[in-house]
């Protein structure tokens, strides 16, 4: 399914230096190389920049990530685009995985199987609960994905007018849902990508798992989350 078809890779960051090099390096081991690394910043106050363009990626300005995402997606020339986290691992064959996977379920779009960085029994715990909700609430019609990596053709995006910027939590889960409604989308089990758990760490895992709930919840009841009262991004 990759053969002819080019892959820009996007990445929005803000102060990223201590994980982004480590991305960048698991990107250029890939057995299908990527056409282009675009890094979308959004006013990094680090050496996220310079570290980003000494490893060749291109750098255009950013914002909140769906802002971040949008931008990278207008600069990019590839036939396809993958959303990546700046705190994402990528194992070597995750592009030729992926494309293997989407091929054999005939999907257009995909995002992918997780695991954090961390050998907290409980952290893992949520992040194979949350694979498997992601998994099969896609599979029922209340698509789910990670912003973390999320693959699709770029006129797939173009089609369906990108990431809404008015969404302030949850943009991409917004987004893959608008995505379905164009292809087949789905939440495929390779690869699995490494992510970091620094926010359960940080805000501490029960404090986190409840806000993904009310976040779940509110989107279910109310809608999209427009309003800046979950203050997930800080």
């Amino acid at each position: 399914m990759s053969q002819g078809r080019t892959v820009s890779v996007v990445v929005p960051t803000l102060n990223e230096e201590r994980f982004l090099p480590t991305l960048l390096a698991s990107l250029a081991r890939q057995t299908i190389p990527v056409h282009e690394v675009i890094v979308a910043d959004a006013g990094s106050s680090d050496r996220t920049v310079e570290l980003a363009r000494a490893a060749g990626a291109r750098v255009v300005p950013g914002g909140h990530p769906g802002v971040g995402r949008n931008a990278g997606a207008t600069a990019a020339a590839g036939s396809y685009l993958l959303f990546l986290d700046a705190d994402v691992r990528l194992p070597e064959g995750a592009l030729e995985d992926a494309f293997t996977e989407m091929g054999s379920q005939r999907l257009e779009s995909a995002s992918c199987w997780f695991v954090p960085d961390s050998t907290d029994p409980s952290l893992r715990l949520t992040h194979w609960f949350s694979c498997h909700y992601f998994r099969l609430t896609s599979k029922l019609g209340w698509p789910h994905s990670i912003g973390a990596f999320l693959l699709l053709p770029r006129a797939a995006h173009i089609a369906i007018g990108g990431f809404d910027t008015s969404v302030k939590v949850a943009e991409d889960q917004d987004y893959v849902r608008r995505l379905a409604r164009h292809g087949r989308y789905g939440f495929i089990r390779r690869p699995v990508v490494e992510i970091a758990a620094r926010r359960f760490e940080s805000e501490g895992s029960l404090r986190m798992n409840v806000k993904w709930i009310a976040i779940e919840l509110h989107r279910l009841i109310l809608g999209e989350i427009r309003g800046d009262y979950f203050r997930y991004f800080k």
